[in-house]
């Protein structure tokens, strides 16, 4: 009952930041260039038609009604229909979707396979070479733009060594050049994060009263060290999930894979306002999903934070 009133006050609290985000998309699509009436009728189109087209959309009202009009249709379920597709904004999301999700789930776990070994291995030993080595890697994946790394791999991979294909999304190979990309990314700063974060509980009490013990060092790693450790771990991770999303945007761009940021950016060209809005508020919606999913995990890991969560609400 408790997790239940914690989710309800949760939801409660992140009403205020949706409805700020619907505000900002309805403004910012709104201050793009360019005129999306004139854009559907084309250049040499007469005045009339554009008129008509404008009216069609509710381009002509005035811009506090368009916004209620707006928060009336998303209340409703209804994202509103593509100006370029001609079908539901939700259809086109929810195709493109599995692309994207199917993205991030390989980079991500590309990640966690490689930042965390490499993260708990540089804080055993902190003043090694592999210490120092694993530093440096993490800063120049945490700096370096995505769309430098992109054209670095389709260069290398793609053009000189032709092992593997540098767009699209026909086979399973595709998806390993992109998510390579991604997973860079995240493995500079969850590399950064799990050292930090061992290191500061390897010195803590409980650790040396473990190791006082003579108990073995795998045991005090697994049941002391890396338990304790995970509440950070855990933060950058579901941040990073979020962060996904606004990453695969220009990565989807650069690898032509079919997702949800190529998706945007193919709308914000054709300035197709009401798949723009869509697509934004969509991914507000995840990171707020993704947000309490996250502190419903820190409950379960740390019971300290369990009890403290479950007080308040």
């Amino acid at each position: 009952m408790t997790l239940a009133r914690y989710l309800i006050r949760r939801v409660c609290h992140s009403i205020p930041t949706l409805i700020g985000a619907l505000l900002f998309i309805f403004i910012l699509v709104r201050v793009l260039p360019g005129d999306p009436a004139r854009l559907i009728a084309g250049p040499e189109a007469l005045e009339e038609d554009v008129q008509r087209i404008r009216e069609q959309l509710g381009l002509n009202k005035p811009i506090y009604i368009q916004f209620v009009d707006y928060v009336s249709t998303i209340l409703r379920g209804d994202f509103g229909r593509s100006i370029k597709f001609g079908t539901p904004v939700i259809n086109e999301i929810l195709f493109r979707l599995p692309y994207t999700i199917a993205l991030a789930l390989v980079a991500e776990v590309i990640a966690v396979s490689v930042a965390l070994p490499l993260g708990i291995l540089s804080a055993l030993k902190p003043n090694s070479k592999v210490s120092y080595i694993t530093s440096v890697i993490s800063l120049i994946g945490a700096s370096t733009p995505s769309f430098w790394i992109a054209l670095i791999l389709i260069y290398v991979f793609s053009v000189s060594l032709k092992l593997l294909p540098s767009s699209g999304a026909e086979s399973p190979r595709h998806i390993v050049l992109p998510a390579i990309t991604l997973s860079l990314l995240l493995m500079g700063n969850l590399t950064r994060i799990t050292r930090s974060s061992v290191i500061e509980v390897l010195s803590s009490n409980h650790v040396l009263t473990a190791v006082a013990k003579g108990l073995k060092d795998r045991v005090v790693i697994m049941r002391h060290v890396l338990k304790n450790a995970l509440i950070p771990i855990i933060t950058i991770m579901g941040l990073q999930v979020g962060n996904l999303l606004g990453g695969a945007i220009i990565t989807e761009t650069v690898f032509a894979w079919p997702g949800i940021g190529s998706l945007l950016i193919d709308a914000i060209f054709f300035r197709d306002y009401i798949l723009i809005q869509g697509i934004i508020l969509f991914m507000v919606l995840t990171f707020i999903i993704i947000n309490i999913v996250v502190d419903v995990i820190y409950a379960y890991v740390d019971p300290r934070i369990r009890d403290v969560l479950w007080r308040m609400s």
